[in-house]
């Protein structure tokens, strides 16, 4: 918390891999070229694994009690919320549960999101703002809307036409 409020904080645009820098030695496994926003709060880094060029937009949380994966060029949008943990409500003591997330390489996480513990996001695939995700989204697919559904396969075009 108290790098988080400091140095982090303090690590500007100019200084690009300041924060890479920061989870790097806090643990994770984060390739220098991340963009990560100053209010992105991310929890237990040591359990972080990130791929090339990705992006973490201000006011995410990767709260990643299970640990997380990201792909290369993964955009993760405004106000996300990653969450690997939940408690198992089948007992009476209400046990904590801890669950790997996975977002695959090319995948968009839209603005508000939710990610919830154990979810693999494939490869390509797009989570609408303020989508709920519980389950697993396959690659290559968009996803919308709370519980979310599948709205449509994911194509690239090749070039714009303007």
């Amino acid at each position: 918390m108290v790098v988080w409020a400091t140095l982090w904080k303090l690590c500007w645009k100019g200084l690009r891999f300041g924060r890479p820098l920061i989870l790097r030695i806090f643990g994770a496994k984060v390739d220098l070229r991340a963009e990560i926003s100053g209010s992105a709060r991310i929890q237990f880094p040591w359990l972080v694994k990130a791929g090339s060029y990705i992006a973490i937009a201000p006011r995410v949380t990767l709260y990643n009690l299970g640990g997380i994966e990201i792909g290369d060029q993964v955009i993760i949008s405004q106000d996300a919320y990653l969450c690997g943990g939940t408690h198992d409500y089948t007992l009476p003591t209400n046990p904590l549960v801890r669950k790997k997330i996975n977002i695959g390489s090319g995948a968009w996480i839209g603005a508000g999101a939710y990610i919830g513990p154990g979810v693999t996001i494939g490869e390509g695939s797009v989570v609408g703002a303020r989508a709920v995700i519980t389950k697993d989204v396959e690659p290559w697919t968009v996803v919308a809307g709370n519980p979310a559904r599948v709205v449509k396969k994911r194509n690239i075009q090749a070039s714009s036409d303007e």
